[in-house]
């Protein structure tokens, strides 16, 4: 048979006359787009159930590498190669191979994802390999999985279910695939999933294989509905689009549900958020932890740590270096402090322990690298010294002066500070060359994002070597240079001086509050403030060589409301009020502030936010904090929690377009004097200059 010689698959009939399908691997992509695979695919299957003799057909993922290759994926909308008509027309050509009659089953033999996992929900079985992730994680992109993916998955496991995977990016396993109904059955390895895929085919041969019956909408559907769509504030294109694909689909014939997904699936290919996500969240981070980025080390292994402050920062930073096999050297002032900064690692590990993620066994040996100690001596031959203690210039070089001398030859030194200037705490040191800041955020074992800053003497070897370790602990560095606050602390303050100064201009709390969630931020600035601390941005101010009016207004409010026991939540009072017995709380009505006539429009406060970030963090670009835009933006929302669907500060002024964003930052001038524009940009708003063309960074400089 003429279908038996494929560029791109391998196809083999026994002598049961059942057909497998696999791709070749080393079948050129270079040339061929996702769809044009797809539709190889989809006319060979169709070509192979068509020959009178064959039973039954056995498919792989037609995908070489089972997940969807983004940059590509948007290049081909660009270039309008991914037409909707096509998308159809493919889409309908595989759901019709069940009309054909004969079994098919898909096995499931590696991790499989997104719109490979789509072409594997096309058959009548499916039988997961060993043990596998699946999945559809584009919702973390703003994106959704076209090729039928909201009509069959639904079907199979129900449509609360589909609303699920489909928006949570949660990838499950093959054992939580099987009791949701996803696959069929599970195996140990391949060879026992092509028996059993034949013995499947070869029993159900000869009966008519019935397509599940579309699930009605039930009113747990439409409240999982409300739900998701009020956790993404119907920022996400790709959520939007899952939530009324799955709502209509019952009142749509097949034909015009797969007409109906295929055109939002284009359109929110073509919207701008979802390429701002995948550049900032899906390359931005791959390029962020590419082993390239350290190639000069060579063999460079660090097999000793040591921790200065067993706080909760310290703890965490030990917890996550004893998780990747470091050894790890805990100091605090006396060792019960130094044993309760352990006993958080050990709380971790028992909450792992108890979801199945990690055995007894790896919970003792990761325990056994952290050793809690109250004498510097045990430093001795640290490959890093890690200092955590508190914002403090004198006693962090204090530390920094005892524990030194046990440094090992070449090792070095980090500060692990939200903002005290890396220069001026290397002074403490005479070897300024190795030293520098890794500012970690808490909680670390959550928070994926390392902030490496370099003081002005910092060395290349050294900024290696830091990039080493963060990329060691699994997290996603990005380097910035010296400078009050660096970046993340920097524009983060003015994200909550903004929110400060509308207080005193008398917007009311509640509003700033839901406006900040509206914009698309991960929370809101005041109970940011509260759970920071007020006296904590106090002293973060008073490191700063000056202040500038709005500053000093902010200051003045903040000073008072301390001196009135408004702390924050530890005290139980701050710009919220908190009820430890209901563990809910309030925000506070302030009577000393001036009530407006009219407050502005939701549109306006979430423009202030949302602008003044991204303001401040072209001034970083150009004064040299920041060496290029996509550090930035990974840092922002990363970091401080931006808003994530405009893929950071610099995307979100790409999405408004440069001489708006000018335009919208001047009219705030009479506001306070975050709002002065650098010339700079007023002239390359003139230019209409944009900070990324697709992918690509217009930066001068490093490329993105």
């Amino acid at each position: 048979m003429n279908y038996q010689v494929h560029p791109f698959f391998h196809i083999e009939q026994d002598n049961q006359h059942i057909v497998t399908i696999k791709p070749l691997a080393d079948a050129s992509t270079e040339e061929s787009t996702i769809l044009d695979r797809i539709q190889e695919f989809v006319d060979l299957v169709a070509r192979v159930l068509n020959e009178k003799e064959v039973r039954g057909l056995i498919y792989t993922c037609p995908l070489n590498n089972k997940q969807t290759d983004y940059v590509r994926l948007f290049d081909q909308v660009s270039n309008g190669q991914l037409d909707p008509e096509i998308i159809q027309k493919t889409t309908w050509k595989a759901l019709q191979w069940k009309t054909l009659g004969k079994p098919i089953v898909s096995i499931l033999d590696s991790n499989c994802t997104g719109i490979g996992l789509a072409t594997m929900l096309w058959s009548d079985y499916r039988i997961a390999g060993p043990p596998i992730k699946l999945g559809f994680p584009e919702s973390k992109f703003g994106l959704f999985t076209g090729f039928a993916t909201t009509i069959t998955l639904a079907q199979l496991v129900g449509a609360t279910a589909a609303l699920n995977l489909l928006t949570q990016a949660k990838l499950i396993s093959n054992k939580e695939a099987l009791e949701l109904g996803l696959v069929n059955e599970v195996t140990t390895d391949s060879e026992q999933s092509l028996v059993l895929a034949k013995n499947w085919i070869l029993e159900n041969s000869k009966t008519s294989i019935s397509t599940p019956s579309p699930t009605a909408v039930s009113t747990e559907f439409e409240e999982a509905c409300v739900a998701v769509l009020k956790k993404t504030r119907g920022l996400l294109p790709g959520t939007n689009a899952v939530v009324q694909l799955l709502k209509t689909s019952q009142s749509l014939s097949l034909t015009e549900a797969v007409e109906a997904e295929a055109k939002l699936y284009h359109k929110v290919l073509s919207a701008p958020e979802p390429l701002h996500m995948v550049r900032t969240l899906y390359e931005g981070m791959l390029q962020a932890q590419h082993p390239d980025r350290i190639k000069s080390l060579g063999t460079y292994a660090i097999k000793k740590i040591g921790i200065l402050g067993a706080g909760m920062m310290g703890s965490g930073i030990a917890y996550e270096a004893a998780r990747a096999g470091i050894s790890v050297v805990l100091k605090d002032v006396n060792r019960a402090q130094a044993e309760q900064g352990k006993a958080y690692s050990a709380k971790l590990c028992d909450k792992l322990l108890a979801q199945g993620q990690i055995n007894s066994l790896q919970q003792q040996t990761l325990l056994a690298n952290i050793q809690p100690s109250d004498q510097v001596a045990d430093l001795v031959d640290a490959d890093l010294i890690i200092e955590a203690v508190f914002e403090d210039l004198e006693l962090k070089a204090e530390v920094t002066r005892q524990s030194l001398p046990y440094l090992a030859e070449n090792g070095f030194f980090a500060s692990n500070t939200t903002s005290l200037p890396i220069t001026t705490l290397a002074a403490a040191t005479d070897r300024p060359e190795r030293f520098i800041g890794m500012h970690f955020f808490s909680p670390v074992d959550r928070m994926p994002l390392v902030e490496i800053i370099c003081g002005t003497q910092t060395d290349q070897v050294t900024l290696q070597k830091a990039i080493a370790i963060a990329l060691r602990l699994g997290k996603i560095p990005i380097v910035v240079h010296d400078g009050p606050g660096f970046f993340t602390s920097r524009i983060f303050f003015n994200y909550l001086l903004e929110a400060i100064t509308m207080l005193l201009e008398g917007i009311p709390a509640s509003q700033i509050e839901d406006e900040a969630i509206q914009a698309g931020f991960a929370v809101g600035p005041l109970a940011v403030l509260d759970e920071i601390s007020l006296e904590l941005m106090l002293h973060v101010y008073d490191q700063f060589p000056a202040l500038h009016n709005s500053q000093r207004r902010a200051y003045a409010h903040l000073s008072k409301m301390i001196k009135n026991g408004r702390k924050g939540r530890k005290s139980g009072h701050g710009f919220y009020d908190y009820d430890p017995a209901s563990r809910t709380k309030t925000v506070w009505q302030n009577p000393a502030l001036p009530t407006s006539g009219e407050s502005p429009s939701s549109g306006i406060i979430q423009k202030r936010l949302l602008h003044v970030m991204a303001l401040d963090s072209y001034r970083c670009l150009e004064e040299g904090v920041l060496e290029q835009p996509i550090d930035g933006d990974i840092g922002s929302i990363l970091g401080v929690g931006y808003a994530a669907h405009t893929g950071g500060v610099f995307g979100h002024i790409d999405l408004t377009s440069l001489p708006v964003f000018v335009q919208e930052c001047q009219s705030f001038l009479h506001l306070g004097e975050q709002w002065e524009v650098p010339r700079s940009l007023i002239e390359r708003a003139d230019r209409n200059f944009k900070f990324y063309t697709g992918f690509d960074s217009n930066w001068p400089g490093k490329k993105s």
